[in-house]
């Protein structure tokens, strides 16, 4: 990472905790505000990452800038050509979600060039999404806490 003072503290321990606990390659996407996706090497090396709105902020976003568009929770929808705005609404959000998350592992995956790559979620919506990209996804809801935990044990000195 060029500027490490640029890397939000969440991101950090949860690189951490990802390869304190399981000592290989790793991509930790974190569902909060923003969805970010955090890669660490074989060496155990923090590479950087990827940023992007978060879901519910999407949601805000179309809701507050677009006028006719009304507030929606998420969902995931039956199927994904919607026949009204509100279930529409619900398949762009969802499935494009499923599509940016599937689409980044995959061209990551290219980049890091590791096929023992293990993926974490965490973050309120972790369970929603995660497995309906991958049932190999390791959810842990508490993965930047636990990394929180570790950095004090290991770096208080």
């Amino acid at each position: 990472v060029l500027n490490r003072s640029e890397v939000g503290a969440d991101r950090i321990v949860n690189a951490l905790f990802s390869w304190e606990t399981y000592k290989r390659a790793s991509i930790i996407i974190d569902f909060g505000t923003a969805t970010t996706f955090d890669v660490v090497n074989k060496k155990g090396v923090y590479l950087g990452g990827v940023i992007c709105p978060g879901i519910n902020l999407s949601l805000q976003a179309l809701y507050s800038a677009a006028a006719r568009l009304p507030k929606i929770a998420v969902s995931k929808p039956k199927k994904v050509i919607g026949n009204n705005t509100i279930d529409a609404m619900s398949s762009g959000i969802y499935w494009g979600y499923i599509s940016l998350i599937k689409g980044l592992l995959e061209k990551i995956k290219l980049e890091l060039k590791d096929s023992n790559v293990i993926i974490l979620a965490t973050g309120g919506l972790s369970n929603f999404f995660a497995k309906e990209v991958s049932s190999s996804i390791v959810i842990n809801k508490d993965l930047t806490i636990h990394g929180l935990y570790l950095a004090h044990k290991n770096y208080r000195k």
